[in-house]
């Protein structure tokens, strides 16, 4: 049997590499049946590859990198605008960064791009702190991270030390709880 089928002349390309991955799947699966011992039988009728659709590229992020721009362009240019901006907080540290020197390890947003500048806000809640889902009831930590050229808040985050934090929300069902617990 021919590799490309029965007429070679009209096959495409694509056929041609469809089938000849097919027979490199054969002898992959025949080579590790022969390891183990045992009999099997292949039918390559049955077996499939379907060719990928055509992939766009990934669309630009919404906070570009400004890394080349002034920082006199940018609406929060010094440590004062942000402590303006945030108003009435205990902040303990401001630090003038890049965005992927800012976020957390585990953030990944497409629509900010890793050279955009930013501020990055610390402040400790000793008597705690209000937000929308709930209270930390007492020493709460809270990380912000500003946009220096807009000003607009990229990430919020309250970390609230165990039996501190109150919920708003409506308490989970045992069936709930049953779940959650079963999924860690």
């Amino acid at each position: 049997m021919p590799i490309y089928g029965k007429d070679s002349a009209s096959a495409t390309l694509g056929q041609k590499i469809m089938e000849l991955l097919k027979q490199a799947l054969l002898i992959i699966l025949f080579n590790i049946v022969g390891s183990m011992g045992s009999i099997a039988l292949v039918s390559t009728t049955s077996f499939a590859i379907q060719q990928q659709p055509e992939t766009k590229s990934p669309l630009p992020a919404k906070y570009g990198d400004n890394s080349n721009k002034s920082d006199s362009e940018f609406k929060l240019k010094t440590q004062d605008e942000v402590t303006k901006l945030l108003g009435n907080r205990k902040i303990k540290e401001i630090k003038f960064l890049m965005w992927k020197d800012a976020k957390p390890a585990t953030e990944y947003n497409p629509d900010i791009d890793g050279n955009r500048k930013v501020w990055k806000v610390t402040a400790d809640y000793v008597g705690g702190i209000d937000f929308d889902s709930g209270r930390c009831k007492s020493n709460a930590k809270l990380t912000q991270v500003l946009d220096a050229e807009t000003g607009d808040n990229l990430m919020f985050e309250v970390r609230c030390p165990k039996g501190s934090f109150e919920s708003d929300l409506p308490k989970p069902t045992p069936e709930e709880l049953r779940i959650l617990e079963n999924s860690r």
